[in-house]
């Protein structure tokens, strides 16, 4: 078996990214911090772990949510101003018909990382 435990983030400034995703996702805001790395639960089995950086390459991170944490997930994008769209190369354009799932959509952090969400995994692998 093999299973994602963590990813690395890199971040301007640790605390404020790990809490911008916390607040998106409906996750708790009381984030564990040791000084060096932020530790954000995304699920039982996969944590985020941001940590300060000066040079940051953009990365890419995909989530399948269900139904419901998809509307959810999208009124708070909605709520807190923060732009997405349907497609990689236009994450801005306001629209959810996702390439790869019936409903999905893009959205950059502040640090410049493209995550994206589905509201239904594909068959594809």
């Amino acid at each position: 078996m093999i299973r994602v435990d963590h990813i690395g983030v890199p971040a301007r400034v640790r605390l404020d990214a790990a809490g911008f995703l916390a607040s998106l996702f409906g996750l708790d805001r009381e984030i564990a911090d040791d000084g060096r790395f932020a530790r954000l639960r995304v699920s039982p089995e996969f944590t985020m772990v941001f940590f300060d950086s000066e040079h940051i390459e953009p990365m890419h991170v995909a989530f399948v949510v269900d139904d419901d944490a998809f509307d959810a997930i999208l009124k708070r994008l909605q709520s807190q101003e923060v732009a997405y769209g349907s497609q990689p190369n236009d994450p801005t354009n306001g629209r959810i018909d996702h390439p790869l799932s019936e409903r999905g959509l893009f959205f950059q952090t502040p640090d410049g990382h493209l995550f994206e969400l589905m509201a239904r995994s594909t068959d594809r692998t």
